[in-house]
């Protein structure tokens, strides 16, 4: 009888499966990765390079042709020479070769040394220009993620690198054993008196299937002048550009596109991709916005579920789909992401397993500090970032399961526990944490050396607000758990000892708990955001235990966030109000330039309205 009614569950209940993916590549790219357990495959087609590539050269000279290297000299690590195993334009290139790895930390450069290449411009204006491209040609043994610098140094009137660093610099990525055609857009750079270009390798440690060096080939270096160059500062597109939403739009969601193309009479066109039929035509507008004014279009009303694109004239965008569950396919696509960035694990195609060798010390006993995901610039990591990124995982799961998309759920919730494994892994039950690892390197698995030692060991501390943040996501995650029962009733325990451990020392010593020395970036949070992340953690053990404690202390601390919003509209335009202050002196806006969690102010107020509706 149970195996009769489990039949007629799945025959009638409303399951979605990966059948129902509408975008069929990706519904194959989901399918052959076996479901996100190796990188989705990337589709150049649809990038920046192939899109700037095709933009019409009005201009080109040459700058360098490699058959004379006089003017490029060498820093750092390794060398550079003029090779003739290969060229692009003539008969010679130039080569730069470094070291993978390094038995000492260089004295300049980054991670175990960079090895530059530099050429002399002499303080030419290069103001004509808005493009220079090249080529390379990457030969590193064994490497699977490759990128070289470009560095642009301009000693005019605005100079290039700033006293911060912040200009001048781009990494550019290649495909290894093959010739590279590549190039950067400057037509906002300063170059009014451009003293040198240069190239440069910067080293990083030997990933599991790397050699011993890094070689690149660098030809025919050329200033362009190119039509419709990209801009870079503002909100109004580029000439002949309709900026539209890339993901698609849902059914009964809002359908609109900022458009700025010449000469147009006023009307779009939304086309049918499959028969490149018209199925609605609209009009543009234009209209004033804070930001600026702009010729939009709408088409908000048009709800047939297809794939289309925009035409304006002899302008088209790429291809988009209206589809009721539009963001199932940016779910995937951040999951792929995520995956990726797996720490301590082997990720097909892009690394082994790695960073064993992290290690700490607590109480006389050392630990090993590898797992969750590494911090998207560098291969750092911050045990309350993963903690983060697993709730927010679970949050989507829990959304896909409302939805019936099993596949989907299951995936997320298998990625969301890799990411809790990590923090229980690196707490040690008495308030203190593995809490952060800085590191660009890929290590070299001794325990002890270099790479693990000094300033790169993990740093360990008993932080109240990371323990609060923590008991947060340990309670959301045993309410979201549903089958291991064990693992669910451990994180009930350690959600509660958490929150005790945070609060403990948060009574003691109030604001100035916070670890300036290795406490990562939760040393940036306000006052204001530690009384509403106390709300929030109490608000979810609330929500997981029924206990009157917590919705206590939920309620006891959001009093003093609430004091630090601004509820009296400021003297501006927009009578701008509702946004928070650091602290009750109300002299400094709650604002990140880093890290950013300004989101938990409305996830304590969200949770107290759902969790207490009557309190007073």
């Amino acid at each position: 009888m149970n195996k009769l009614i489990g039949i007629m569950l799945l025959l009638f209940c409303p399951v979605t499966f990966l059948s129902a993916q509408f975008d069929e590549k990706l519904k194959e790219d989901i399918r052959n990765t076996g479901y996100v357990h190796s990188p989705l495959p990337l589709d150049y087609s649809k990038s920046f390079e192939t899109f700037g590539l095709a933009k019409k050269v009005l201009v080109s000279d040459m700058l360098c042709d490699m058959e004379d290297i006089s003017s490029w000299s060498h820093k750092g690590i390794g060398n550079i020479s003029q090779t003739v195993e290969r060229s692009k334009s003539g008969k010679h290139s130039l080569r730069l070769l470094a070291p993978t790895t390094s038995p000492e930390l260089p004295s300049w450069g980054l991670g175990l040394g960079t090895c530059l290449a530099s050429f002399d411009v002499g303080g030419e204006n290069w103001e004509k220009y808005n493009r220079i491209k090249f080529y390379i040609y990457p030969h590193c043994e064994g490497a699977r993620s490759i990128y070289l610098n470009l560095y642009l140094e301009n000693d005019g009137k605005i100079k290039v690198p700033d006293q911060y660093e912040r200009e001048g610099y781009h990494e550019i990525n290649l495909v290894n054993r093959q010739w590279n055609e590549c190039f950067v857009e400057m037509s906002e750079l300063a170059r009014d008196k451009v003293t040198k270009i240069s190239f440069a390798i910067e080293t990083f440690g030997k990933e599991r299937t790397m050699g011993d060096f890094l070689q690149f080939d660098v030809d025919d270096v050329e200033l362009q002048v190119i039509e419709s160059p990209e801009v870079v500062s503002g909100w109004v597109p580029a000439e002949n550009r309709i900026i539209f939403s890339t993901t698609g739009y849902g059914v009964e969601s809002e359908k609109s596109a900022i458009v700025r193309v010449k000469d147009h009479k006023g009307s779009f066109q939304l086309i049918d991709y499959t028969t490149n039929l018209v199925v609605y035509e609209g009009e543009i507008k234009s209209g004033d916005t804070p930001l600026g004014t702009f010729e939009t279009i709408d088409f908000s009303d048009f709800k047939r579920e297809g794939k289309y694109f925009i035409r304006i004239e002899k302008v088209s965008t790429q291809p988009f789909y209206i589809n009721r569950n539009i963001w199932d396919n940016s779910a995937w696509r951040v999951l792929n992401f995520l995956f990726n960035e797996r720490c301590g694990y082997p990720v097909p195609e892009k690394h082994g397993v790695c960073h064993s060798d992290l290690n700490g010390e607590h109480n006389g006993h050392l630990f090993t500090f590898n797992g969750g995901w590494h911090d998207a610039a560098d291969m750092s990591q911050q045990t309350v970032q993963t903690g983060e990124i697993a709730y927010a995982v679970l949050e989507m799961a829990n959304r896909a399961k409302e939805k019936n998309n099993t596949d989907l759920y299951l995936r997320l919730m298998e990625e969301a526990q890799w990411g809790l494994d990590f923090i229980l892994k690196t707490r040690f039950g008495d308030g203190y944490r593995a809490q952060t690892a800085g590191t660009n390197l890929w290590t070299d698995g001794f325990i002890g050396t270099i790479d693990d030692t000094g300033r790169r060991q993990v740093k360990v501390h008993n932080g109240a607000f990371e323990n609060f943040v923590f008991s947060a996501v340990e309670a959301y995650a045993s309410m979201t758990i549903e089958r291991d029962q064990m693992l669910k009733e451990h994180l009930c325990k350690v959600a509660k000892e958490d929150f005790e451990f945070a609060l403990k020392r948060f009574e003691e010593l109030g604001y100035n708990e916070r670890i300036a020395n290795g406490g990562g970036h939760a040393y940036m949070a306000s006052q204001s955001q530690y009384m509403a992340t106390i709300s929030w953690a109490a608000s979810l053990l609330y929500k997981l235990t029924k206990e009157k404690y917590y919705a206590d202390k939920a309620a006891e601390y959001i009093k003093y966030t609430i004091k630090c919003q601004r509820t009296e509209p400021l003297k501006d335009k927009n009578k701008t109000k509702g946004f928070f202050y650091r602290d009750l002196d109300k002299k400094s806006i709650v604002h990140f330039n880093h890290q950013s969690r300004d989101q938990v102010y409305m996830q304590a107020l969200t949770l107290l309205c759902e969790t207490q509706p009557q309190h007073p």
